[in-house]
């Protein structure tokens, strides 16, 4: 695969998993208060990069934590 359509196929995932989370607090908000809607992006990425920088970070910040 180009580099290029890679790295759109990316942007277009998390574009649609930054939707899917902006819809999911709205619905929150609405039904539960503003408090409860906490939804990342980051739950609802699919593409295997992503999924790798993920992982990446939940690694860094529990270093960052000392735990």
């Amino acid at each position: 695969m180009n580099i290029k359509e890679e790295i759109k196929t990316i942007i277009d995932d998390y574009s649609t998993a930054n939707d899917e989370a902006n819809v999911r607090n709205n619905i929150k908000a609405y039904f539960k208060g503003p408090s409860e809607a906490t939804e990342s992006p980051w739950n609802y990425v699919q593409h295997p990069i992503l999924l790798r920088i993920k992982g990446l970070l939940a690694s860094i910040n529990r270093l960052c934590k000392g735990k």
